[in-house]
C-alpha cells in the first residue's frame, strides 16, 4: 500500500500546476498585454470553470475507479483497457477538455489576456504534441477497437449521441 501511495502521490501536482498555478502566474503577462475590451459579466467565467472542474473530476474518478493503471495515469502510459464509458462516451479527451474549460473560466472571470494566452498555448501543446502521441499508443495497444471509437467520437467537441460499442 505504501508503494502505491508513493507512485500516485505526485498525480495531483500536474492538474494543480496546469489549472491553477500557471494561470495565476500568467496574470503577470497582463502588465504587457492589452486589456480585454469585451463587455460581459465577470461571473460568466464561473459556470465555465465549474463545468470544466466537474468534467475533469468525473473523468479522473472514472479512470481510477476502473483500476486500469499499474501506476498513476500519465500521457506516456498505456491503460489496461479502453475506457469508453462516462464522459468518454461523448468526447475522447474529457480530462483535458475539463482542464481547458477550467483555464478558460479563470481567464474570463479575471478578464486576463495573460490567462487566455496561456490557454491558447496549452491547447496548442496538448492538441499537436501530447494527444497525437497518446493516440498513437492507443492505436498500437487497442488497434481496431480504438480506431472504431476514434472514428465516432470527436477529440474536443462532445457528440450529442453517446458512443455505443458495436462489438
Amino acid at each position: 500500500m505504501h508503494s502505491t501511495h508513493l507512485r500516485t502521490s505526485w498525480v495531483p501536482i500536474i492538474p494543480v500546476t496546469v489549472g491553477l498555478i500557471l494561470p495565476y502566474l500568467s496574470t503577470y503577462l497582463d502588465i504587457f498585454l492589452p486589456e480585454i475590451l469585451l463587455s460581459y459579466p465577470q461571473w460568466a467565467g464561473i459556470p465555465v470553470f465549474l463545468g470544466g472542474f466537474l468534467l475533469a473530476f468525473s473523468s479522473v474518478q472514472l479512470i481510477y475507479s476502473q483500476e486500469q493503471w499499474d501506476k498513476a495515469p500519465s500521457p506516456a502510459g498505456t491503460p489496461k483497457r479502453l475506457v469508453i464509458s462516462g464522459p468518454y462516451r461523448y468526447v475522447r479527451n474529457p480530462m483535458l477538455l475539463g482542464m481547458l474549460l477550467i483555464i478558460c473560466g479563470e481567464g474570463l472571470y479575471f478578464r486576463s489576456v495573460g490567462i487566455l494566452s496561456y490557454l491558447t498555448a496549452f491547447f496548442l501543446f496538448v492538441n499537436f504534441v501530447m494527444v497525437p502521441g497518446e493516440e498513437r499508443r492507443l492505436v498500437e495497444h487497442f488497434g481496431g477497437q480504438y480506431l472504431q471509437y476514434k472514428s465516432k467520437i470527436r477529440r474536443w467537441l462532445p457528440t450529442t449521441a453517446p458512443y455505443k460499442n458495436d462489438r
